[in-house]
């Protein structure tokens, strides 16, 4: 074997050595930020778990989640002008960046619209009349603001924290606080404070009407 070919081989034993430290660095790290997170996890829970329960036990009313069911394609391409109907599939209070429904469950935020809005939903004038007809049909006032269901809730899993540095909108702070995210991992504010003004807010304003 020649002077290079000892040196390939040495120069392989170390990157091996390399990779093999750095892995062993990486199942430390999870190991030992694994608990931490699982703490900042259940946090959490208790902390929108006590969210849900005061806004349920001030009657505040949560915002019915909408689903549009898709017409019958069959009838449609016999010329018929349909509608899907549309039905109520859940409620959720709107807290910022995530919405949070009875079961505690925290949702990515929907935008918030009345449930006729002031453009058309169609552009064909027969269609918009069947559209609007189907809306009104869930019993809600034309003006109710609703969310549309587009989103499954957030699994809150601890290893996906170890992984990314965060759950979902939910971060840990040096401390072990939770934290509130925005886009910006490294931008975060104490969960807790931050829900307990939100909540305040929706059963002062629920108080005034």
């Amino acid at each position: 074997m020649s002077d290079f070919d000892d040196l390939v081989s040495a120069e392989r034993r170390r990157i091996d050595a390399q990779a093999a430290a750095h892995a062993a660095h990486e199942s430390a790290r999870r190991h030992g930020e694994l608990p931490e997170w699982q703490q900042v996890v259940a946090r959490v829970q208790d902390l929108l778990s006590a969210a849900a329960r005061h806004l349920r036990d001030a009657g505040v009313p949560p915002v019915p989640v909408l689903e549009a069911r898709k017409p019958n394609q069959r009838l449609e391409l016999w010329g018929l002008v349909l509608a899907g109907r549309v039905v109520i599939v859940g409620r959720r209070w709107p807290l910022g960046p995530f919405a949070l429904d009875a079961d505690a469950r925290a949702y990515p935020m929907a935008r918030l619209q009345p449930l006729l809005p002031a453009y058309p939903l169609s552009e064909n004038p027969p269609k918009n009349k069947k559209l609007r007809k189907a809306r009104l049909r869930t019993g809600l006032a034309a003006d109710q603001q609703v969310m549309w269901a587009n989103n499954s809730p957030y699994v809150l899993d601890p290893a996906v924290g170890v992984e990314t540095g965060r759950i979902a909108c939910f971060g840990k702070g040096q401390d072990g606080t939770p934290l509130l995210l925005s886009d910006d991992p490294a931008q975060g504010q104490p969960l807790e404070p931050y829900l307990a003004k939100s909540v305040a807010q929706h059963i002062a304003q629920n108080s005034r009407r």
